[in-house]
């Protein structure tokens, strides 16, 4: 019986962790143009900046709705039973990772396996070496 209080204990945990994260994901996404058009018009060297600062903010907002589609992601597997469960091995991720990056879908192992093969991609070159060492 305890084993099994502690599983609820942990999934609320996880829960509460990653509806917090969300939260603070939400709060971060939006970009303030409004600021920035409460400028007017401005000279040519204002107008880099401004056109830099927005491009961060863009990037900065691609990356946080990544993060958040992770979020959701693990509030459904843990929703369904499989949250904490690897994507890549079906062996459980272990718990200390899961409170790193309560989003988690891969184990250690399996996610420096599937850096490898994302690098691979970037690189032609070791894509092909690869792919003609295991075919």
């Amino acid at each position: 019986m305890r084993k099994s209080t502690q599983l609820v204990t942990a999934a609320s945990d996880y829960k509460a962790a990653l509806l917090e994260m969300k939260s603070e994901v939400m709060a971060n996404l939006g970009i303030k143009f409004d600021t920035i058009a409460s400028f007017g018009r401005v000279n040519e060297e204002d107008q880099a900046q401004i056109s830099h600062d927005e491009f961060l903010q863009l990037r900065l907002n691609s990356l946080e709705y990544s993060k958040l589609r992770l979020v959701d992601a693990a509030l459904a597997r843990l929703s369904e039973g499989e949250y904490g469960i690897c994507q890549g091995c079906d062996e459980p991720i272990h718990p200390r990772r899961l409170e790193v990056i309560p989003y988690a879908k891969y184990c250690v192992k399996c996610q420096d396996r599937m850096g490898q093969l994302e690098a691979q991609e970037d690189d032609p070159a070791a894509m092909f070496a690869h792919f003609a060492t295991h075919h």
